[in-house]
């Protein structure tokens, strides 16, 4: 499979060295963060990490507003640019971006109104929290548009420096934390994704004039909307219903451990992300171009499977060391090791989730809505039977973790039923 003569022409690829470049920049990230990470954690304990959260539970609610924009501007962008039709993708980017800068502004006013409403009262933690919202949202919705616009291999280098530069950002709070500990966490949790935005914005790949049609807009959220609610189940709705379930069946002071154990985990997958971004949309004009599931898959068994093993690999050499390292730099974190632990061991199956991107090209709507509530249903009525069966916070990680398993079945199911009834479409034809 991975012949000597196969093994260099991989290694000349354009698309390897450009994965090479971006998942360096981001190991660079992560190590900056990792730092960033461990001296939070020595200084802010579970209680205030948890009620700074329990905010962002808001924020990731009224992402919904998003509406499903910058989806169909994911999928048409590259298939028009597949397809030779620049001018009709280049409309399309322009009404996401004018709708997602309109709305960023009015959520960033929002949270900023609350910011001073929590201060008349004398709540200075509550305002600041809301301030950190008002930075997430911006970030979130056109972060996100421009996120959908990077994607010459040039671009994905450029997104990737910006996460290096946040990091680094974030860095410059450490000296913070032993004396200001909340508002030290504050301002690394904003002031990065600030700075990054900014760097993203006066780089952005496309210099787009304001411009917004109801007609074109409408047809957009038409598309998009379906997509967006797929998406949104598995990412911020999944992130929402998640910390609102530990709320629930816990405290803030667990949504502290929960949330050290998923900045641990989020710290470490994202070279399967990158890797699945890179290829993502490729996949999608390789299928604008063939109109083929099959190919599509053929194309990405290589990159899924080296990306497997890889952190394969690292989960077998960290896992063993994770309670030694909490205990020595995250001692008042002691309580999330189990979680970290379970979390971790998704990662090798992270990069499994690349075919998802064929599924969406196809416009699978049904199928993709399908895979995203089922398993966001099962995740939820594991959690309710886990904590009932006494397995405290563990109850979540475990429920999480089988039902992105159950996702991933359930993606190749629908796949392979889509190529097989491929098959019988052609050898009718013929």
């Amino acid at each position: 499979m991975f012949g000597g003569a196969g093994a260099r022409r991989l290694l000349q690829s354009q698309t390897v060295r450009v994965v090479g470049g971006v998942v360096g920049g981001n190991l660079a990230a992560t190590v900056i963060g990792l730092i960033g990470t461990l001296v939070q954690a020595r200084f802010v304990g579970p209680d205030d990490l948890g009620y700074l959260r329990q905010f962002g539970i808001v924020t990731n609610y009224v992402f919904f507003l998003h509406l499903g924009l910058w989806h169909a501007l994911q999928r048409r962008y590259p298939l028009h640019i597949g397809q030779g039709r620049r001018d009709q993708a280049l409309a399309v980017a322009e009404i996401c971006q004018s709708w997602n800068v309109a709305v960023a502004l009015f959520a960033t006013v929002i949270f900023s109104a609350l910011a001073v409403a929590a201060l008349t009262t004398g709540n200075w933690r509550a305002s600041l929290a809301w301030l950190v919202q008002a930075a997430a949202i911006a970030s979130a919705f056109y972060g996100g548009y421009l996120g959908a616009t990077y994607r010459s291999g040039h671009d994905f280098t450029t997104a990737a420096k910006s996460s290096v530069l946040g990091s680094t950002v974030g860095l410059a709070t450490l000296p913070l934390f032993p004396f200001f500990p909340y508002v030290a966490l504050v301002l690394r949790n904003s002031l990065g994704g600030i700075v990054s935005l900014v760097y993203l914005h006066r780089l952005r790949p496309l210099r787009l004039p304001w411009r917004f049609k109801l007609r074109e807009w409408l047809g957009l959220i038409k598309e998009g909307l379906p997509l967006f609610t797929a998406s949104y189940g598995m990412s911020l709705g999944w992130s929402a219903v998640e910390a609102s379930l530990v709320l629930k069946c816990f405290n803030t002071r667990a949504l502290g451990l929960y949330s050290a154990a998923l900045m641990v985990f989020e710290l470490t997958n994202k070279i399967p992300q990158t890797i699945t971004a890179v290829y993502a949309p490729r996949l999608t004009e390789h299928f604008g171009r063939t109109g083929s599931l099959r190919e599509g898959l053929r194309t990405c068994w290589k990159p899924m499977i080296v990306g497997a093993l890889g952190m394969a690999l690292f989960v077998a050499a960290c896992c063993p060391l994770v309670p030694f390292a909490v205990r020595l730099l995250m001692p008042k974190y002691i309580e999330a090791i189990s979680p970290i632990c379970l979390m971790l061991l998704y990662l090798p199956f992270m990069s499994f989730e690349m075919p998802y991107s064929l599924l969406i090209a196809a416009g699978h709507l049904i199928r993709q809505n399908v895979i995203t509530y089922v398993t966001l249903g099962c995740f939820t009525l594991g959690v309710l039977a886990a904590v009932r069966m006494g397995w405290g916070l563990n109850s979540v990680v475990i429920a999480s973790l089988l039902a992105r398993l159950l996702r991933l079945g359930l993606i190749y199911g629908f796949i392979y039923d889509s190529i097989r009834r491929e098959s019988v479409v052609v050898r009718t034809a013929a």
